[in-house]
């Protein structure tokens, strides 16, 4: 049934059936093959969990993990595989998928896994799991190759090239404010890579998602950026160090489907991660004032806000003009890149205690990238919110390069992210509100301070 469910997946999914071929270093070019090239039976095997008690199964798992991750091979067309751990007669077993980053994303995990356990009940019923006779399988209206071809028309556009200055702008960092050398590719390399991990209880992060987005009509990454933000600020003023020149880079799902007439992307797997550059500049705000809580922290909410807001159609000129355009490519520096990569990757909807949820043994999987590719920032900040014991908990991971960043300085900025998102937090339960900005009011010509002015006006009428 398994075997029947998956390759049902992969016949649906063009993306998963993709071979890479590498003409030479940075050239390269991607092939889907036929449905039907790609065999479930080729991909999956079994292994024998029968009596294991819970350490041998994390042992048997990490193994496993670490076996399929080596098959891999996106230039064979070996992008997939799947192992069975079989726990014997009458006990649930696991099922371990590892696919490479060439064909998903964060977003293409929420369509395979609800599409391969509705075609596995469906072969378990006896019924052939046709995808398109699945109310949870639907077809996927926008193939991969669709969307590719749009983006690079979209490259060409007079509304993406009209973005060229902005995005050389925001490029250009203007120098290291974490580091003092630039990354080297065979020196800083995920060996080198060190990890840190900071988790905020679910009682500090409930306001967090509540009351201080609600507060200046934002969002739950805007609050995390905020903080990140105050948190480098911070850190470089006691360092006695500018920090005017603070651009991240910003991950998003790339998504952005209105650009492509017709697109629809809500089922199609693959890729599409994009990436921009954003200058976090304080213009409006002291960053150690509010972390220390003598500034109200509403006018750094709205200044991050805003920047984000103000990018259009989620970043993704700055990839299509970076790497799309031949003509617009060639004016980026590719050594001049941001200090720091930030990923929110939003809230984790999956029950652990669903037979579809993750195991727990997720956390032996000993699958990771190869050891000598080379780190692509200094600093990179995975945050998410997790199921809790006691509710969600707000979780970041912060990877840096070893040989290039200072421990002791990843640590400071980890505690002054938390130092200021506990900041925030206790501005918003003060009852203060921040307000509307501009982007709140797309049909009113107002600025932020005209904004402010009729607010207080109507406050002091109350």
């Amino acid at each position: 049934d398994l075997e029947t469910a998956l390759q049902a997946v992969l016949d649906r999914h063009d993306g998963l059936r993709q071979v890479l071929t590498v003409a030479r270093p940075g050239g390269w070019s991607a092939e889907i093959t036929p449905v039907g090239s790609l065999k479930a039976a080729s991909l999956l095997r079994t292994a024998d969990a029968a009596g294991l008690d819970t350490g041998a199964l994390r042992e048997l798992v990490s193994r496993e993990s670490d076996r399929a991750a080596g098959e891999l091979d996106p230039e064979s067309g070996r992008t997939v595989r799947a192992v069975r751990f079989d726990a014997g007669p009458g006990e649930p077993g696991r099922l371990l998928l590892v696919v490479h980053h060439l064909v998903v994303d964060e977003v293409s995990w929420q369509i395979l896994l609800p599409d391969l356990r509705a075609a596995c009940e469906a072969a378990a019923e006896g019924r052939t799991p046709a995808l398109d006779a699945l109310n949870a399988l639907d077809a996927v209206p926008t193939a991969l190759r669709t969307w590719t071809a749009g983006l690079l028309t979209e490259a060409q556009s007079a509304r993406r090239t009209a973005e060229l200055d902005r995005w050389l702008a925001e490029s250009a960092t203007g120098g290291r404010l974490l580091t003092d050398r630039a990354l080297d590719p065979a020196r800083d390399t995920v060996a080198t890579a060190r990890r840190l991990t900071v988790r905020l209880s679910a009682e500090r992060t409930e306001p967090l998602l509540t009351a201080v987005p609600q507060a200046f009509h934002g969002t739950v990454n805007d609050t995390l950026l905020t903080a990140l933000a105050l948190a480098v600020g911070d850190w470089a003023a006691r360092q006695g160090k500018p920090a005017d020149g603070l651009t991240v880079e910003l991950e998003g799902h790339g998504r952005e489907q209105d650009l492509v007439p017709g697109a629809d992307l809500t089922r199609t797997v693959g890729w599409l991660t994009g990436v921009y550059p954003l200058r976090l500049t304080a213009d409006s705000y002291d960053a150690r004032a509010v972390v220390g809580g003598t500034q109200d922290a509403g006018a750094a909410l709205k200044e991050i806000k805003e920047r984000i807001r103000g990018v259009p159609d989620g970043g993704i000129g700055a990839g299509l003009l970076r790497y799309a355009n031949a003509a617009t490519a060639g004016l980026f520096d590719p050594e001049d890149r941001p200090e720091i990569l930030w990923n929110y990757l939003g809230r984790q909807t999956a029950a652990r205690q669903s037979a579809w949820g993750p195991a727990e043994e997720a956390d032996a999987l000993a699958v990771g990238p190869e050891p000598d590719a080379p780190l692509a920032y200094p600093l990179q900040v995975d945050a998410e919110v997790e199921h809790g014991p006691d509710g969600p908990e707000l979780a970041a991971s912060f990877l840096w390069a070893g040989d290039a960043l200072p421990q002791d300085t990843v640590a400071a900025l980890a505690d002054g992210w938390t130092a200021a998102l506990d900041a925030l937090a206790a501005w918003a339960a003060g009852g203060v509100t921040a307000g509307h900005t501009p982007s709140d009011l797309d049909l009113l010509d107002l600025d932020q301070n005209q904004i402010t002015m009729l607010e207080e006006m109507w406050r002091a009428q109350q």
